[in-house]
């Protein structure tokens, strides 16, 4: 009888990957190199090797690099929106409360994390990259608008919102989200805001500004 040690080994097989979680792997893969690269000197070669595959591999699922990082957009921004519109479908609260949880949602998810790494990107490499630059308008920006128009509108009809500029310019609701965001990126070192305090600021300069009062 053979010694244990000469019997032949079976050779262990490893665990296949699914394939549906691959675009999620370099997703991750890819904020990584964004955030520590920024997005012209990003490599897909690097990309590849932090998820663990081949660098073609990256092509079945993503053209190119920007294709990439706009793809990080749409799940690290884009979901925001797209959850809010959801809920604004059946939405029976008012204006007020719809208002302030579309800019909790924004902050929740754009004042930290990925979300800020491509703004960052976005905002130190904007003149490079004119095309992602004018992607991510169209994805966000006017996205967003819209979003702010529909509730604005809502809420004019509701009689819960005054008729002024504002809602021909409703991206101005968010203009302080922007603003923290710089401040972080720029100036943490020099002067902390207090998130709590900065948020409840932005809801009562918006409510104040667009709903109407009732006596």
């Amino acid at each position: 009888m053979k010694a244990r040690s000469d019997m032949p080994q079976t050779k262990k097989r490893k665990p296949r990957r699914r394939k549906d979680a691959r675009p999620a792997e370099i997703l991750a893969a890819g904020i990584k190199e964004f955030a520590q690269f920024g997005f012209e000197r990003a490599r897909l070669d690097r990309i590849a090797e932090v998820a663990g595959i081949s660098k073609g591999t990256i092509y079945l699922y993503y053209t190119s690099k920007e294709a990439l990082f706009l793809a990080a957009v749409e799940e690290h921004i884009i979901t925001v929106m797209a959850e809010n519109e959801t809920v604004l479908e059946d939405f029976e609260g008012t204006t007020s409360e719809m208002l302030t949880r579309l800019l909790r949602s924004v902050y929740d998810r754009f004042i930290e994390g990925e979300a800020q790494t491509l703004f960052h990107i976005l905002v130190t490499e904007g003149s490079r990259i004119p095309t992602i630059v004018s992607s991510y308008h169209d994805m966000t920006i006017k996205r967003g608008s819209v979003l702010l128009r529909r509730i604005l509108e809502r809420g004019l009809t509701r009689g819960e919102v005054a008729d002024t500029a504002i809602l021909d310019n409703p991206h101005v609701l968010i203009a302080p989200v922007i603003f923290f965001a710089l401040h972080s990126m720029m100036f943490s070192d020099i002067e902390t805001l207090d998130f709590d305090r900065y948020f409840e600021a932005h809801v009562e300069l918006v409510l104040n500004g667009v709903v109407i009062q009732k006596i």
